[in-house]
């Protein structure tokens, strides 16, 4: 049972919460605060009794969570007496960012869900399934926030770790011809891999940038230990400004 606390002005108490829910944790953890103790009672991951002075449940939560402050500690195996839940961290959190104030999105463009597993066992409207296809089909958030509701459910998704920004890995390569391929580039298969992961789909095209400024764009396939090697056919190289030994940079378009 662990008795010492740290300051939640040096962590993230949301982010702590996830942590023992994850980790299918059991017990209470507790902020002590100027305005009462607050109390998340867990058995096996799952949220079983959250309290704040006189709010229970989910306002206890949102009250928390507005004001994020007081000294926390974790204390294992101890069980509530009389729980009044029974939920996933997921449906109370959600609940709760319903109170809290609305803020600007901290980016404008392409989204990408971090754990698709989580936000499937969520519960959607139609209209929301909509949005989770448009930001898997990467329309900029800047084009979605018009709507408030929308604007509220991408914050969500953004403080609960589960909406980033998608960003493209640029990767600097060196040109060098090959006869093994014909009318594609290859990538090394390792970085091909992390590509998919951001833009969720095979990469189909790079965008090639060389010492001139000039970009071209070319169709790309994965190869085997290529390493920092951006392979190309003598046919594809003869239609652009690019020279082997050339250093480019290269990215999934």
């Amino acid at each position: 049972m662990t008795k010492s606390t740290a300051s939640l002005e040096t962590f993230d108490f949301l982010e702590l919460l996830y942590l023992l829910s994850e980790q299918g944790r059991s017990g209470v953890l507790s902020v002590h605060r100027p305005d009462g103790q607050f109390q998340a009672w867990l058995e096996r991951g799952r949220v079983r009794h959250l309290q704040l002075g006189d709010d229970l449940g989910v306002p206890a939560l949102a009250r928390l969570m507005q004001d994020p402050v007081g000294r926390f500690q974790f204390d294992e195996g101890v069980t509530h007496p009389r729980p009044r839940l029974d939920a996933t961290l997921d449906e109370v959190t959600l609940e709760a960012l319903e109170a809290l104030p609305v803020r600007e999105l901290p980016f404008d463009g392409p989204g990408r869900i971090t754990s698709p597993e989580r936000v499937s066992r969520m519960r959607w409207s139609l209209k929301e399934l909509d949005v989770l296809k448009m930001i898997e089909a990467q329309k900029p958030v800047s084009d979605l926030v018009a709507d408030p509701e929308v604007k509220r459910m991408l914050l969500k998704l953004v403080r609960m770790g589960l909406l980033v920004a998608r960003r493209s890995r640029t990767a600097r390569l060196v040109v060098t011809v090959t006869r093994q391929v014909r009318d594609v580039v290859l990538v090394d298969e390792l970085i091909m891999r992390r590509w998919k992961e951001d833009i969720v789909r095979h990469p189909q095209f790079v965008a090639i940038r060389g010492d001139s400024g000039k970009v071209v764009s070319l169709p790309v396939r994965a190869g085997s230990n290529l390493t920092t090697q951006l392979m190309i056919p003598p046919e594809l190289l003869m239609r652009t400004a690019l020279r082997a030994g050339e250093s480019v940079l290269v990215k999934p378009v």
